[in-house]
């Protein structure tokens, strides 16, 4: 609700002086002109009713501008509704907005749209549910009498860059997800550039222009990228052109010293805070882990990040006097405390979603996205996330996410820090079935225990919701596979905050856990799968792909499903073993006859967080194995009658929980046969 309000007063604050918002001027003199007209593109290719001819983008380093001209062409009705509406974003604080023109094209006729006052300015603030607030403003226009047929052509300038950024860096993407006739980059820079092409065969012109470098990359009907399910977040699939001042990553270090003044005053009232948890604890890991208790949990997560704070942090004495703060604030917050205190520690520059590749561009601060905190204690690196709440643990065993590389801001450094998650992220679950009279309904008790970050998660989960909600919501969870689900007991929890594990204890009754089966006639059956393990790997739809495949790294799922039946069944031990290159497997399927009970085990964990384009192939046969033991069912004749004798010729088959009916149906009548020519080991667990 607090969030809320803040943006509801940024919005209000949004409404004053409209009109001075938006302005008129001529193009600016040093644009180069570029020709929309190109060859047609593949009618086949084109989305929601419009294409783009062009999409031209001219930057002056000098002059602190930002030119943009995009011109689009209406096919049909649906591009009338989608591309009518111009958007433009800048940060007013340190930003001005010029538009040149609006122009509709229509039979060869050039219709003028500009008219400044019709422009809306309005602070959407798109971030707030995660708590951010960058400031920025949206000018917004509906275009008027826009028709089938008609090219929208219009064109703008952003002046100034962030005073922060006293060296250009920057990147253009010259493809997109659907085609373009034209696009254009260019960039007039006093300093020499260092730029870097990926994705593309393509090198600029160089010229010059007076006293100005001049950069220049055209690319012509471009074709549409595709983009494939669960590509890495790291890898880059645009054509794109990175250009940066920044000569190494040392410089980047030197540009946040000058933001992350370590001798900064912080103030009575923080020093007081900082003296306490000196005084409190005895050694530097319990103050460390004091001190990051102190930062996640009661510096609450909020970021105000206009103009210039977008790069640097508030000053620790603010942020803990206001008790809340973005990363930076957080991070920094954590840094000034505990050097404060004698132990060695410094804010970090991470990409949450480039990872690796980041070492592969060239140097520029504003390819991170993230800041936290590495310490050094006795020569050993920790590393620590001031954002995240509620984490279990020690100062040496506190989960840190898997962000694989980071720049430490530390006087002199000029290279990453390699981070390797010493997690496991371990879920084990304990379900236990007991089965009433056959065709009737059960019992289930459940056990679950998690470890580091999913203890961390669990943790957060029961903070925020109450236990009545949590009854339900795990009610409706086992309401997708059984009838008429009721908790015995509400969901209890277990949490060992020091070790970080957090354990919860369920009990229900199942009213009827038997369905018919549709594709064997007067028969039921019952499933048992690993709800742990359903999605923890990717499942592929085709048999080739251009991409990696991404994959949840690390995680390991141990799932124990024990079946207590009211009768005997004669029932064969199985088991699964797979080895892939991403991840490994195990199941087990044993039957403890003296107790009458089946014991099913799943064990999963992933070794590496891709699977290579190489591997595909192998990843696919091992995936489809995994797959083929997921689902274990128990079927039986509909009028069967728990005193009919056991038929020695019974059988048992685990059945993927994901096959088609008719699958199934050739599978089990291929097994029936082997089972009576004693050829085949794999037996159905039927009466």
């Amino acid at each position: 609700m607090q969030n809320l309000c803040i943006a509801s007063l940024f919005m209000l604050m949004s409404f004053l002086n409209l009109n001075s918002q938006v302005t008129k001027e001529n193009t600016p003199t040093w644009i180069d002109k570029i020709d929309f007209k190109t060859s047609e593109i593949d009618e086949n290719d084109i989305n929601e009713g419009s294409i783009m001819l062009l999409y031209d983008s001219q930057v002056n380093i000098y002059k602190q501008a930002f030119y943009n001209r995009i011109t689009t062409k209406i096919t049909n009705n649906a591009g009338v509704q989608n591309a009518s509406s111009i958007k433009i974003i800048y940060d007013p604080t340190y930003q001005s907005l010029k538009l040149h023109k609006i122009d509709i094209i229509r039979d060869g006729q050039i219709i003028d749209k500009l008219d400044v006052s019709n422009f809306q300015v309005i602070r959407q603030e798109l971030n707030a549910e995660s708590f951010l607030f960058d400031g920025s403003l949206s000018a917004i226009l509906n275009v008027s009498d826009v028709r089938t047929g008609d090219i929208l052509d219009y064109s703008y300038t952003i002046y100034g860059f962030n005073p922060l950024n006293k060296k250009f860096s920057s990147s253009f993407y010259l493809n997109d997800i659907n085609p373009i006739g034209k696009i254009n980059v260019t960039i007039l820079s006093p300093n020499v550039l260092d730029y870097k092409a990926v994705n593309l065969d393509i090198e600029p012109t160089i010229t010059k222009k007076g006293h100005l470098h001049k950069y220049n990359w055209l690319t012509t009907n471009t074709k549409k990228v595709d983009y494939e399910e669960y590509t890495p977040s790291w890898k880059l699939i645009y054509g794109s052109v990175f250009v940066s001042e920044y000569k190494s990553w040392k410089e980047v270090v030197d540009w946040g010293l000058n933001l992350y003044n370590i001798n900064n005053k912080t103030g009575k009232a923080l020093d007081d805070k900082i003296k306490e948890i000196d005084t409190k604890y005895v050694s530097e890991g319990d103050k460390i882990k004091a001190t990051l208790n102190f930062v996640q949990n009661d510096i609450r997560y909020l970021g105000l990040e206009f103009g210039i704070g977008g790069y640097k942090p508030f000053a620790p004495s603010t942020v803990f006097k206001r008790r809340f703060g973005d990363c930076k604030d957080k991070s920094f917050l954590m840094v000034t405390m505990l050097k404060k205190m004698g132990i060695e520690a410094y804010p970090m520059f991470v990409s949450t979603y480039l990872k690796q590749t980041i070492k592969t561009l060239l140097p520029s601060p504003k390819f991170f996205d993230h800041c936290v905190v590495k310490v050094i204690k006795d020569k050993s690196n920790y590393y620590y996330d001031p954002t995240i709440s509620n984490q279990g643990g020690d100062y040496d065993s506190t989960h840190f996410p898997n962000y694989k590389y980071g720049l430490v801001i530390q006087q002199g450094n000029d290279d990453f820090d390699e981070i390797n998650p010493y997690s496991e992220n371990k879920i084990e679950t304990i379900e236990e079935y007991s089965l009433d009279t056959i065709g009737k309904g059960a019992t289930l008790k459940v056990e679950t225990t998690y470890y580091e970050y999913e203890a961390d998660n669990m943790r957060n989960y029961f903070k925020n919701n109450s236990i009545n909600s949590i009854k339900k919501e795990y009610e409706n969870y086992y309401s997708n596979y059984y009838y008429n689900v009721s908790s015995i007991k509400p969901p209890r929890f277990k949490d060992e905050l020091h070790t970080n594990v957090f354990k919860i204890y369920e009990e229900y009754k199942l009213d009827s856990i038997w369905t018919p089966m549709v594709e064997k006639e007067n028969h039921i059956a019952v499933n048992f799968s690993p709800g742990s393990l359903v999605n923890a790997l990717y499942v592929p739809t085709k048999d080739k792909r251009n991409s990696e495949i991404s994959i949840t790294y690390p995680i390991l799922r141990d799932h124990q499903i024990k079946i207590n039946l009211p009768t005997a069944w004669n029932i064969e031990n199985d088991k699964l073993f797979v080895n892939s290159p991403g991840f490994y497997y195990e199941w087990r399927a044993n039957y403890d006859r003296k107790n009458r009970a089946i014991n099913l085990s799943y064990y999963l964990k992933t070794q590496k967080d891709h699977i290579t384009i190489n591997e595909y192939k192998k990843y696919i046969q091992d995936v489809k194995k995994v797959e083929q033991s997921m689902g274990y069912y128990l079927f039986v004749p509909t009028n069967f009658s728990t005193s009919s004798s056991i038929d020695n010729n019974s059988i048992f088959y685990a059945i993927i929980g994901f096959i088609v009916i008719l699958a199934i149906v050739v599978v089990a009548v291929i097994l029936i046969l082997a089972v009576i020519k004693s050829t085949n080991k794999k037996k159905k667990n039927e009466y």
